[in-house]
């Protein structure tokens, strides 16, 4: 997309400065240790096919790209159903739906998983930051006010250590519910090529904080033993965000459903770095 938006005018030197500080955020914060499972089954063979279980947001459920069966838009093109098509993998249910924040999973979607359950993946965590929030509250002619409201909320909750705290309590319960699963939780993709403009050069730094947080929840029930694994996009990401000439997100801001969501190349990108960390074809 050639067309500059609207949005990608200049942020004030007020609202940006509160930005700013919230990228000095450490990224290392981890939450507490959780518990070991009570029971750790022997791990499968390489060859067993794994009975898959997806959890998560709207990246989870391929909101993006397009071709939606349910109001939770689910995609036939999502990492889901595209790790489903792959070798070795089954997927029993997706029970990911578009705005589910990490309390949402835990309510509404760990029913899914079980014993028999022997791998999980997990995308969560955006829409306690909510990124396009800020990107909409920052823009003119929305009022200064809302933008530093906006900010101020975001740099409050990520300073907590709450969202690896939260990620740590979340993959601890899959875990007490399926024993015997791999747990791969997904980072997100930094969503505009650099330069783009100062607001966005803003927004992929929250994100870039943002994932260190997620990474960090997953690293701390990673070390008490179970099973878990934070799986990073970026790097396939690289040189295609908004703004590029190749994009793997939608560019459009009009557009709420596709905006800064992944479309089909970019659910492409998510298998392959899900089969990567599974070391599967």
């Amino acid at each position: 997309m050639t067309a500059v938006p609207a949005w990608k005018g200049r942020v004030t030197g007020i609202a940006a400065a509160a930005i700013i500080a919230l990228v000095a955020i450490p990224a290392g914060i981890a939450g507490p240790a959780a518990a070991v499972p009570p029971s750790s089954p022997p791990s499968s063979s390489s060859s067993a096919v794994a009975k898959y279980v997806a959890l998560g947001d709207s990246v989870a459920a391929g909101q993006g790209a397009g071709g939606y069966i349910d109001a939770c838009l689910r995609s036939p093109s999502g990492y889901p159903a595209l790790l489903d098509a792959a070798p070795r993998t089954n997927l029993l249910r997706n029970a990911s739906c578009s705005g589910a924040t990490i309390a949402d999973v835990a309510a509404s979607q760990l029913s899914q998983v079980n014993r028999g359950t022997t791998l999980v993946t997990l995308t969560v965590g955006a829409n306690e930051v909510d990124l396009t929030g800020i990107l909409v509250a920052c823009t003119p002619p929305s009022p200064v006010e809302a933008c530093i409201a906006a900010v101020g909320a975001a740099q409050a909750y990520l300073a907590s250590g709450k969202l690896a705290t939260d990620v740590s309590g979340l993959v601890a319960v899959i875990a007490d519910r399926s024993p015997g699963a791999e747990i791969l939780v997904t980072g997100y993709a930094i969503p505009f090529a650099p330069g783009y403009s100062p607001l966005t050069d803003d927004v992929n730094a929250l994100t870039a904080v943002m994932n260190g947080l997620i990474r960090a929840g997953v690293a701390g029930v990673a070390a008490s033993g179970i099973d878990a694994e934070y799986v990073d996009v970026t790097p396939l990401f690289a040189g295609h965000g908004v703004g590029s000439v190749d994009p793997w997100l939608g560019a459009d801001p009009s557009d709420p459903l596709s905006f800064l969501h992944p479309n089909a190349a970019g659910y492409l990108a998510y298998r392959d770095a899900i089969l990567a960390a599974l070391a599967l074809p």
